[in-house]
């Protein structure tokens, strides 16, 4: 199961990227910071379940930098 919950969010994770890169998507947008924040979410979800704490650190801050990002943008209204 960890299996399958890492390769769906790295490849939300890797989506994001390629979609930034290409000029699909940009960091001001919020759809490319929730691709971040649930792939980071999955990623660190299946480090946990696999006790790979340095990929459990790395991806929940991966997932709290997509959410600061997210609400950011709300917090200066």
């Amino acid at each position: 199961m960890d299996q399958a919950i890492s390769a769906v969010g790295a490849a939300l994770i890797l989506y994001a990227f390629w979609a930034l890169q290409t000029g699909r998507l940009s960091p001001e947008q919020h759809v490319y910071q929730a691709i971040n924040l649930v792939g980071a979410a999955l990623l660190a979800t299946a480090a946990l379940m696999t006790e790979s704490w340095a990929f459990v650190v790395l991806n929940t801050v991966w997932a709290l930098v997509a959410l600061w990002a997210l609400i950011r943008p709300a917090a200066r209204h």
